[in-house]
């Protein structure tokens, strides 16, 4: 996979509508885990994956790039901070595929803690990360 090459506005734009597919797809499974259908669970969970893959690297590629290019390393640390939970996100989507079958009874609680590390990671996004990029590519007359 290749990060999407679009204006930053737009890309922001779609990165910020992606987190509102991902959080409808939570909703789905909060409600498969409440009514005990952990098959379909299971298969909501299969589809997470793949579509943070692309999320991820145009996240990492473009905006944590512009941002260490511009800043450095040091200067990016919140960013920096920020996108290092995309390892956090994907190790708890792999544990909960790997236990919806064996142990389905806890998938519920993983997926309360996989909500609030989302949360928590879009809101960062959205309101520091985001807008800090747009404004250094604006800055540099993007």
């Amino acid at each position: 996979m290749r990060p999407r090459r679009l204006k930053l506005e737009e890309l922001l734009k779609i990165l910020v509508e992606e987190h509102e597919v991902v959080r409808g797809r939570l909703t789905r499974l909060h409600t498969l885990l409440e009514r005990d259908k952990h098959a379909e669970a299971a298969e909501e969970l299969k589809g997470f994956k793949p579509y943070l893959d692309q999320h991820v690297i145009d996240e990492e590629a473009t905006v944590l790039k512009l941002l260490i290019d511009s800043l450095g390393r040091e200067g990016a640390t919140r960013a920096i901070q920020v996108f290092q939970e995309h390892r956090e996100i994907h190790q708890l989507i792999s544990e909960m595929q790997a236990i919806a079958e064996t142990a389905p009874e806890r998938l519920a609680e993983m997926k309360s803690r996989l909500a609030e590390i989302l949360e928590r990671h879009f809101r960062a996004e959205e309101t520091e990360v985001f807008p800090w990029a747009l404004k250094l590519y604006k800055d540099k007359g993007g």
